[in-house]
């Protein structure tokens, strides 16, 4: 009688592709990185890879989604709430807590241009942007406030992904974030 050889479910299978994958992201930027690189790092053939992912783009969206799926849920929040300040002001928390929590993830964006053109091909991640940035701006921008903003976001999750900062604990970090953020727009 033979042994059972022991399988891992599905899920662990797929988590073990989207760490090694973020990690070559990290090292090559998603153009540099192949699925034959993603299944060497784990041993495998490529087929294992294709078994859980179609593409390469496949396994961008999915290392972005928990990403998108906190601004989603950042938007619904903010946009419950009537006034503009408390609005914005948790907005701004918002999404510098997920930037502080996702900071290996968002280092992506700032690093590799080829994970912005994956990303900004979804349509409801693309939609969670443009809410977002609505929000932030307001009804009627002035120029300043479109210029605050556009420095906003980007700022945060540049700051949170920084290498220079990684020592920094989160909740300094978030709390320094924040502190810096309403400094730009009661400048």
């Amino acid at each position: 009688m033979g042994v059972a050889k022991p399988t891992s479910p599905r899920g662990f299978a797929r988590e073990r592709i989207l760490e090694a994958a973020q990690g070559l992201f990290a090292e090559h930027g998603v153009s540099g990185t192949s699925l034959q690189m993603i299944a060497d790092r784990l041993g495998v053939n490529k087929s294992a890879v294709y078994y859980q992912f179609h593409c390469k783009d496949d396994i961008v969206v999915a290392v972005f989604r928990p990403v998108f799926e906190d601004i989603a849920r950042v938007v619904t929040i903010a946009e419950a709430i009537d006034s503009r300040e408390i609005q914005r002001e948790a907005t701004i928390s918002g999404i510098i807590e997920l930037a502080v929590r996702h900071r290996r993830t968002t280092a992506l964006v700032h690093t590799d241009p080829a994970v912005v053109g994956v990303v900004e091909a979804i349509g409801e991640f693309r939609d969670a942007s443009r809410r977002l940035q609505s929000i932030l701006a307001g009804p009627q921008p002035d120029p300043a406030t479109l210029i605050a903003n556009a420095v906003l976001v980007p700022g945060i999750l540049g700051a949170a992904a920084d290498p220079a900062v990684s020592d920094i604990p989160n909740e300094e970090l978030h709390r320094m974030l924040l502190d810096c953020s309403r400094r730009l727009f009661t400048a």
